[in-house]
């Protein structure tokens, strides 16, 4: 084979490869999409600072719960929308007015995963309602909940590393 196909070869397989990732940075299912933002009722809208174009950004939504805080098991929805500079807005619609909690976080790499340090702490940039700062330990939901009302309740996170 000539040196000039073996190069457009490896050009293509490094093209497809660049795809590929690509589309999997950006595998977002339409199941997770936000509600429409401010059409009334309960409802609370995010405002998520601190995130760049890279990968994807992902809110959560939890009912109180102590034991299962941050889990599957009190998560009411979760939203992807691709990162963008600056800051974005998701909005979920609530069952009813009361007490929630939100969480945040940059999925830089696009795995859809939450990489986390040893410690179990968040390692890429994590916020929750109230932007508690993380210590030694993830916040209870008593430190992060905050009373929804029966219009737009909004909650501005800020993403910290």
């Amino acid at each position: 084979m000539h040196l000039g196909k073996v190069l457009m070869l490896m050009l293509a397989i490094f093209c497809q490869t660049a795809a590929a990732q690509t589309l999997n940075v950006l595998d977002i299912r339409a199941d997770e999409a936000g509600d429409i933002c401010g059409h009334g009722g309960p409802q609370i809208e995010v405002l998520v600072t601190g995130i760049y174009a890279e990968g994807i950004l992902t809110v959560e939504l939890y009912k109180p719960s102590e034991r299962d805080f941050l889990k599957k098991a009190s998560r009411l929805k979760r939203v992807r929308v691709p990162a963008e500079n600056g800051s974005q807005r998701v909005c979920f619609d609530l069952p009813s007015s009361g007490t929630y909690a939100v969480a945040a976080y940059h999925d830089v790499n696009g795995d859809r995963e939450l990489a986390r340090h040893w410690n179990m702490l968040p390692a890429e940039p994590f916020a929750l309602s109230n932007n508690q700062k993380l210590k030694l330990r993830m916040p209870k939901f008593d430190e992060a909940a905050f009373k929804a009302g029966d219009q737009t309740t909004t909650v501005r996170l800020e993403l910290r590393k």
